[in-house]
């Protein structure tokens, strides 16, 4: 049974900081533990539907707040920051980023860490009991490699429509803990700059014939001042 909870301070407070640690940093086994679940997401056509996140924060939620979505148009931009879930109703949020919860019994435990309302979750469905088996299976590999503290997953979503020369550019406003997406043209990143911080697979073709093909799906951009930092999409 796959089981979803709201995130809470904790499980935030448990996150590495980008801003203020080396959490953008992918070790050997890291590496070889990504490259296991795209093999796992593509074998089982799960590709389309996941991507794998890596945890960190940037600031902490306050009790009872959850992280939201907003898409906003003019220019077309995702803002996203923390919000009273009173003012949702019980099922007025669908999660799009999510990590495993490890303090469940039986079953698939998930923790929804960032939220969008209907109108801002785009076309792709939200998470249902039909992804319980591949969230299980991205489940046993994180714990065979002790990782699931080190990463989540995404629904792989695109509420703005984004070409394929574009990507959204997340600039972090700490003081007002809102994290800022704005579409920029993807041969505008500073590529020597960037920390990967989502990924995504998908089948292809390769000299030895069909292989699987791993993309950034997302990446942290340092600024100049060294400690904050933006996310390109």
């Amino acid at each position: 049974m796959l089981k979803v909870r709201d995130h809470g301070v904790k499980d935030y407070v448990a996150l590495r900081d980008m801003d203020a640690t080396d959490v953008g940093v992918l070790t050997d086994e890291d590496r070889s533990c990504l490259d296991e679940l795209g093999e796992y997401l593509v074998s089982t056509d799960a590709w389309q539907r996941f991507a794998i996140w890596l945890l960190h924060k940037h600031f902490e939620p306050d009790a009872g707040e959850v992280f939201v979505e907003r898409v906003l148009s003019g220019p077309r931009r995702i803002e996203t920051g923390p919000i009273e879930r009173p003012a949702f109703s019980a099922h007025g949020l669908s999660a799009t980023a999510i990590r495993l919860d490890g303090e469940i019994g039986s079953g698939v435990g998930v923790i929804g860490m960032e939220f969008a309302e209907p109108a801002d979750f785009g076309s792709v469905a939200p998470l249902s009991a039909d992804d319980e088996a591949a969230l299980a299976g991205i489940a046993d590999r994180l714990q065979v490699h002790g990782k699931t503290q080190r990463f989540g997953v995404r629904l792989i979503r695109d509420p703005l429509g984004l070409s394929d020369g574009e990507v959204l550019l997340e600039t972090c406003d700490a003081a007002e803990r809102t994290l800022h997406c704005r579409v920029t043209e993807r041969d505008r990143l500073p590529i020597h700059k960037t920390v990967e911080t989502s990924w995504r697979w998908k089948p292809g073709l390769g000299d030895a014939g069909a292989t699987v093909m791993q993309e950034c799906l997302a990446a942290c951009v340092q600024e100049s001042d060294g400690h904050s930092y933006a996310h390109a999409y």
